[in-house]
């Protein structure tokens, strides 16, 4: 058996600074598979790291399930019986019944209705910092876009915006003192976020209007209406999927703009740079570090022999930083060709998994990055930006940022959205 030598690499001492890929690229270099301890109930897991094995596992549900949820953490089992009935711990067939009632909301038709609506948001987020000539970023810009965007979508009143932010932090970060005292307040959280979303349901049964929330609930699947406990399920994934790794890529973005001020000078002399910018973001600084599956029956996969119950984790930003796959893998370039990033990264997982709001992700991006090109200039950091603790989520807690305000907004020249 393929051995971790020393401490583990999903050890929180190793993400202190963020996901360690050259720790990850020598893994890689020498590993296909690599089993390494844990304190859980199985004892251990096994490190998948290239594209392909990457790639089997999570387009196999009847091999690798998601049932036990995509985090190595052992949900207790009254949560786990519960989140079983959520997308995210689903396998097929049920997975692909409850996720076509959403995909409609996160197609290329809803993006272009929704893109005017969010430019004007964007532009709103940045006349608020900027004046000031500095902010805290994390908080103050990348937080507000895709979490104004979700609520405006799921018709979440905006009076809500401060609690349901908390408790996604809570259960995203739950391994961060600053945000849960340990894991089972994180666990806590998750059903707090489904009780809100259960009571949002009931609030759209009494007075409706016009949102995602109103349009499942009138909604079937497996021969029933959707109750409101069901969407509250559905809630839940949509609001951690849906702000949490665009807050953390966001940014990850603007600190590499800083590291990099010649990429951000690229950019804001050819705005038609903003989809590949967004592309390369993706692949350099990869929100989600890994995807936990559960193997089904014992079974050979990289040549190692897998068994019943073992823990399979796909690391995410692995093929991201591969040199079989990109040139110079470890430099952040702007003008990667666009296609070639897409069709090699990982970032959004794959499988029946893959993201399900892909393209709101990259509309997210796409218009803040472009009004942050426009509008905020010289940016440059006051202090080092805090890491949150986590081996599950890359982000940053903390982003103090100065910049010199320019001119801008919904009506100046907008890039082209990316397809």
């Amino acid at each position: 058996m393929a051995q971790c030598p020393s401490k583990p690499l999903l050890d929180f001492e190793k993400f202190a600074a963020g996901t360690p890929h050259a720790l990850i690229g020598q893994l890689r270099g020498a590993h296909r598979l690599l089993w390494e301890d844990d304190e859980f109930a199985t004892g251990g897991h096994w490190l998948v790291f290239q594209q392909a094995d990457i790639d089997q596992v999570l387009q196999s549900p009847a091999l690798f399930s998601s049932n036990f949820g995509p985090l190595l953490d052992d949900f207790p089992e009254p949560l786990l019986v519960e989140q079983r009935e959520s997308l995210t711990f689903m396998d097929r067939p049920r997975h692909r019944q409850y996720r076509s009632l959403v995909e409609t909301a996160f197609r290329q038709t809803a993006m272009r209705q929704r893109e005017p609506m969010m430019r004007a948001l964007a532009a709103s987020i940045l006349d608020e910092v900027l004046p000031r000539g500095e902010c805290e970023f994390v908080q103050e810009v990348a937080m507000q876009l895709p979490t104004r965007v979700i609520f405006a979508v799921l018709g979440v009143p905006a009076e809500d915006f401060g609690r349901v932010a908390d408790l996604t932090n809570t259960l995203a970060l739950a391994d961060d003192p600053e945000f849960a005292e340990n894991r089972q307040a994180g666990f806590i959280a998750s059903g707090l976020l489904m009780d809100y979303g259960t009571s949002l349901a009931a609030s759209h049964r009494a007075a409706p209007r016009d949102s995602l929330t109103m349009t499942l609930l009138g909604s079937q699947a497996e021969g029933r209406m959707l109750s409101d406990l069901d969407f509250g399920r559905f809630f839940n994934n949509l609001i951690v999927g849906g702000t949490e790794t665009t807050r953390n890529t966001l940014a990850g973005a603007m600190y590499e703009f800083i590291r990099r001020p010649e990429q951000y000078a690229l950019l804001q002399n050819d705005l038609a740079l903003v989809a590949s910018a967004v592309e390369e973001v993706l692949r350099f600084r990869n929100p989600v570090v890994y995807l936990r599956r559960t193997a089904t029956q014992d079974q050979d996969l990289g040549g190692q022999r897998i068994a019943r119950g073992a823990k399979v984790v796909c690391v995410l930003g692995s093929p991201n930083r591969d040199p079989r796959f990109f040139e110079r893998p470890d430099e952040f370039d702007i003008r990667r060709p666009l296609e070639h990033t897409r069709r090699h990264y990982r970032t959004f997982g794959g499988g029946p998994h893959f993201c399900l709001g892909i393209q709101q992700a990259r509309l997210n991006l796409t218009v803040m990055i472009g009004e942050m090109a426009r509008r905020l200039h010289q940016p440059r950091l006051l202090a080092e930006p805090r890491q949150a603790r986590s081996t599950f989520m890359d982000g940053f807690k903390e982003l103090r940022i100065a910049f010199t305000p320019g001119p801008g907004g919904p009506g100046t020249p907008q890039p082209r959205t990316s397809p």
